[in-house]
C-alpha cells in the first residue's frame, strides 16, 4: 500500500465513523415508526401523542430534540384546542432550529388567532328567549286575491 492509499483509507475510515456519531446527535425514540402507526391507524391517536410527550421527555433533559419535534408537538396542542401550549411548542422549535422561524411564526399567528376568537365566543352573552325570536325569520304571508 503507498502511502497516500493509506491515508485516503484513514480518511474513509474516520469520515464514515463520523456518520455513525451524528446518529447519538438527537434522541429520535423510534419517532418513524410510531408515525407510521399513526397514519395507518389514526384511532390511536392517544399513543401517538403519549410517544411524542415521551420523546420530549426523553431528548429535552440532554438538549438532544429532533428538528420538528417541537412543532409536532404544538400541532398536537393546537388541534386538541390547547393553544397557549401550541404557541409555546412553537416558540421552542424557533428557538431550537431558526430555520424554522419562519413557519413557526406563521403558525403563532393562525394559533393567537384561533385564541382570540375562542376568548371572544366565551365572551359573546347568550341570547335570551325574547332577542332569539327577533332573529327568527316570520314565514311570509300569502295574500289571496
Amino acid at each position: 500500500m503507498t502511502p497516500a492509499t493509506k491515508y485516503l483509507f484513514i480518511f474513509f475510515l474516520l469520515f464514515s465513523l463520523m456518520g455513525c456519531g451524528a446518529h447519538n446527535r438527537y434522541n429520535w425514540s423510534d419517532y418513524d415508526t410510531k408515525m407510521y402507526k399513526h397514519y395507518k391507524n389514526p384511532a390511536e391517536r392517544e399513543d401517538f401523542v403519549r410517544s411524542l410527550k415521551e420523546i420530549l421527555d426523553n431528548a429535552e433533559p440532554e438538549d438532544k430534540v429532533p428538528p420538528g419535534i417541537y412543532a409536532e408537538y404544538g400541532f398536537v396542542m393546537y388541534e386538541e384546542g390547547n393553544t397557549q401550549q401550541a404557541i409555546l411548542y412553537y416558540q421552542k422549535e424557533a428557538t431550537k432550529w431558526p430555520e424554522s422561524r419562519a413557519f413557526m411564526t406563521k403558525l403563532i399567528a393562525i394559533a393567537n388567532n384561533r385564541a382570540t376568537h375562542q376568548k371572544q365566543n366565551i365572551q359573546r352573552p347568550v341570547d335570551s328567549e325574547v332577542n332569539a325570536d327577533k332573529n327568527v325569520q316570520k314565514p311570509l304571508l300569502e295574500v289571496s286575491k
